[in-house]
């Protein structure tokens, strides 16, 4: 009985993470690509900080320091940029999806704008009364 019961909580455990590891279009899964992202972020910052004492220490020369920290902070812009790049991307595509599904269906055919007899203002379709002057459209 007691193995029958390990193997139900087995299988429910992996029916409740699954999900968590698809790579599909959901907010979740979106947001796992940019932690990637900002913990390479953050290991450059750490790089350039390591560099940056190893000159104070006097470890190394400035030519060197020159070179390699403008190589990190090449890097350090090429992974902020995919960050910007992914962010917008895949957050518009996401609220385009969104918007899209809220939506309502529009209409064929156009709804004709009545316009009032008296004044002649085009009024919104479904105005009962003119918008400017009050007269009653039919």
């Amino acid at each position: 009985m007691s193995f029958l019961a390990y193997a139900v909580g087995v299988v429910f455990l992996a029916w409740a993470i699954l999900p968590l590891f698809k790579k599909d279009s959901s907010w979740v899964s979106m947001y796992m690509g940019f932690e990637e992202l900002e913990d390479k972020k953050q290991r450059v910052y750490g790089n350039i900080a390591d560099l940056e004492f190893d000159y104070a220490m006097g470890r190394l020369s400035e030519t060197d320091f020159t070179t390699i920290r403008q190589s990190f902070m090449k890097e350090a812009g090429r992974v902020i940029q995919s960050i910007e790049e992914k962010k917008s991307s895949e957050l518009m595509a996401r609220i385009q999806k969104d918007i899209g599904n809220k939506q309502p269906k529009k209409k064929s055919k156009k709804e004709a704008k009545p316009i009032c007899p008296s004044c002649g203002t085009e009024n919104l379709a479904e105005a009962k009364f003119c918008m400017k002057c009050g007269e009653g459209l039919s």
